[in-house]
């Protein structure tokens, strides 16, 4: 799939084992999602808005550089798991705005309900922007997401989703509702379970990184 970029790296699958491991505590947990998220942020930010600007060097050069514009990129994680991933993009991006979607899902169904927004009113002057979700399962709560962002203006060719793991369903839902929109994972699992968990996966991240 072209607009589906996967993680290929020994420090990435570092990472994963320790996010995967049941026996990985709160701590390690944590942190390898934390060193997770720099890789992923250093993957979704190669095509950054950046702009041309002259400095001095100790040599007493004058040079012109290409300098990152982060203030013009959006991070908006899904809440809860999605805040796992923040620091890591802010370490990179310190001057990205950050904006809240809060989804529940209804177990049952699996559908997904918007409890959080707390978007700017108008996205059109981001010139990126990242949603972070850890868990790509069915799909849903990303694509409720892509909505709200779309009802608020934002360029869909301007997104990309930044996660830890996804699975088939999740990344087709995307494709087919949003073409344009890309998407970095650190890997790709084969099974979806009935109740929605991605398998092998991790478990429940939000509950990893901030209850267990």
């Amino acid at each position: 799939m072209e607009t589906v970029t996967i993680l290929r790296h020994p420090l990435a699958d570092e990472q994963l084992q320790l996010i995967r491991n049941k026996e990985s505590d709160i701590t390690i947990f944590r942190a390898a999602m934390t060193r997770l998220g720099c890789l992923l942020a250093i993957e979704a930010t190669k095509d950054a808005p950046t702009k041309e600007m002259k400095i001095t060097t100790p040599m007493e050069v004058e040079t012109t550089i290409s300098a990152l514009e982060d203030d013009k990129i959006l991070l908006v994680p899904i809440l809860r798991a999605g805040l796992g991933l923040v620091e890591s993009f802010l370490t990179f991006l310190p001057k990205a705005k950050v904006a809240h979607i809060g989804m529940s899902r209804d177990h049952d169904t699996l559908e997904a309900k918007l409890y959080v927004n707390s978007l700017p009113k108008n996205l059109k002057d981001f010139k990126q922007v990242l949603v972070l979700d850890p868990m790509l399962a069915t799909g849903n709560s990303c694509v409720k997401a892509l909505e709200v962002l779309e009802e608020f203006g934002a360029d869909s060719s301007k997104i990309k989703v930044a996660c830890a793991f996804a699975v088939k369903q999740g990344l087709d839902q995307i494709a087919d509702k949003f073409p344009k929109v890309r998407v970095v994972a650190g890997v790709v699992d084969p099974v979806l379970t009935s109740i929605g968990y991605i398998s092998p996966g991790c478990g429940d991240a939000g509950d990893r990184l901030y209850l267990l």
